[in-house]
């Protein structure tokens, strides 16, 4: 049971990943209708405007694929026959792991948010 949850909480955050990353591939990102709040001074620069789009593209597609790695690690695991109970350190480790799949994901909008 709790493989499923893992695995569908990771493949949530690989198509929320994949939403943003789609987002800036189309230069929406920093369209206030369509995409994410922006400064005034990233939106009227078309040339900051088209680096926090490819920002947003590139790290949002990499943390949408980190997110897949664990999501059919335990699918596979759930899947199988000799499944096992996780363990506290694999939970542990999945934690950070998820930590760091966050923060590669937020990192464009940090970034963009200092200019």
């Amino acid at each position: 049971m709790l493989h499923t949850v893992l695995t569908l909480l990771f493949f949530l955050s690989a198509g929320v990943s994949a939403l943003a990353a789609y987002t800036g591939m189309r230069g929406w990102a920093t369209c206030p209708d369509k995409g994410y709040r922006t400064p005034a001074r990233v939106r009227d620069d078309p040339e900051l405007a088209r680096a926090a789009n490819r920002l947003v593209a590139h790290w949002c597609a990499v943390s949408s694929v980190m997110a897949l790695v664990p999501a059919f690690t335990f699918l596979a695991q759930d899947l199988s026959a000799f499944s096992t109970d996780p363990s506290t350190r694999m939970l542990v480790a999945t934690a950070g792991y998820a930590l760091v799949v966050t923060a590669v994901g937020g990192y464009p909008f940090a970034r963009i948010r200092r200019w």
